[in-house]
């Protein structure tokens, strides 16, 4: 996905952020979902090399996540969240 190679179980909702490697995106990103009340099972982070392109791949709880995702899609240097059920 985006260049990343990525293995993905699918049987749990599943958050798969792209975005630039920058000071704050994990602390933003977390916040957000602190906010919606989504809570993290499982988090990945990993990017192709410094300041470069970076993924987060995040395993939730609760499978209503659109406010989540709408505020993700609105942060700085967020280059795309995809959502799968």
């Amino acid at each position: 996905m985006n260049g990343f190679k990525i293995s993905l179980s699918m049987g749990t909702p599943t958050l798969i952020i792209v975005h630039q490697d920058v000071p704050g995106m994990i602390a933003k990103v977390t916040n957000i979902l602190s906010e919606t009340n989504t809570n993290i099972g499982t988090m990945t982070v990993t990017r192709e090399s410094k300041g470069e392109n970076a993924i987060m791949i995040m395993e939730v709880d609760d499978p209503q996540v659109e406010d989540t995702v709408k505020k993700l899609k609105q942060l700085p240097n967020i280059d795309s969240v995809n959502y799968f059920e």
